[in-house]
């Protein structure tokens, strides 16, 4: 008897213990806007935010990563700046430039949503790569954007 109730005392401290184990999905950080429901007139909120999204493939590829961040966010508050329906044809090194084939309905862009949406990938890019300069090619356009490029207010340090 006395031994079942050790027996059964040390399952229940192992089972215990085992659900303070830490996840081992790992974190990317993707960059999206904010809705404008979630900025504050007059506050120092950025519009572009980095958002940590838990991937549950361990060792993800680059070409998967791009394309769950094309797919949009899954977090509430956030949207994304690239059209919909926006896929990856591929993603490549050429010398210390990473170039994205996307489909043709990121050419549909201009103006101010050009530029957010190439901002807001050139960071992901960064973020996910070390990539400091990205060219995206869609149909027959070429857009090139580097890290240096795209001002942003870094919420992690306040500056």
């Amino acid at each position: 008897m006395r031994r079942s109730v050790i027996t059964l005392l040390i399952m229940c401290i192992l089972l215990n213990f085992a659900g303070c184990i830490p996840s081992e999905e790992p974190s990317y950080t993707f960059y999206y806007l904010r809705t404008s429901e979630t900025i504050q007139h007059g506050s120092a909120d950025a519009l572009v935010a980095p958002v940590t999204m838990d991937i549950s493939t361990p060792n993800a590829e680059l070409d998967y990563l791009l394309q769950l961040y094309l797919d949009g966010p899954t977090k509430a508050n956030y949207v994304n700046p690239v059209p919909s329906g926006t896929y990856l044809l591929s993603a490549l090194w050429e010398d210390d430039i990473l170039v994205l084939v996307l489909s043709r309905e990121f050419s549909q862009l201009n103006n101010i949503r050009l530029t957010l949406a190439g901002c807001c990938l050139a960071a992901t890019c960064h973020a996910l790569t070390g990539a400091e300069a990205i060219q995206i090619r869609s149909g027959e356009a070429i857009y090139n954007f580097t890290i240096n490029d795209c001002i942003f207010l870094d919420e992690s340090t306040g500056k």
